[in-house]
């Protein structure tokens, strides 16, 4: 099924009738140094997520409801998923729910901690 959706937003941009899109920049620097570079751009009914730079020289995402970016308190929904690239990598995802994404150069989830209880 995400395929077909996938197909007929691609049809439709072909025609010129495409929607702006999403893009999420993470980036977070130290003494000059990339410690974290990513990407998420979403478009069309597709999510891209890109991996420019970590300093563990992975990019570690979780993708929540979108709900939980909505609060401040901790997040109780279980994560739609959980991913790890390696730096420079990229991949396309179809068809997801609408959601929220962490980034973090640590397994641990760092900055992620207080989304994802």
């Amino acid at each position: 099924m995400r395929n077909l959706f996938a197909a007929v937003y691609f049809l439709l941009a072909l025609f010129g009738c495409e929607s702006g899109g999403t893009t999420m920049i993470t980036h977070s620097i130290s003494n000059g140094v990339d410690l974290l570079h990513a990407k998420t751009r979403i478009k069309a009914g597709v999510a891209r997520f890109e991996c420019f730079a970590s300093v563990s020289g992975e990019c570690h995402y979780t993708l929540l409801p979108a709900k939980c970016a909505s609060t401040h308190a901790p997040c109780i929904e279980k994560p739609i998923d959980r991913f790890t690239m390696k730096t420079g990598e990229s991949r396309e995802v179809v068809g997801l729910p609408q959601f929220s994404a962490c980034v973090s150069q640590d397994v641990s989830m760092g900055s992620c901690a207080t989304l994802a209880h």
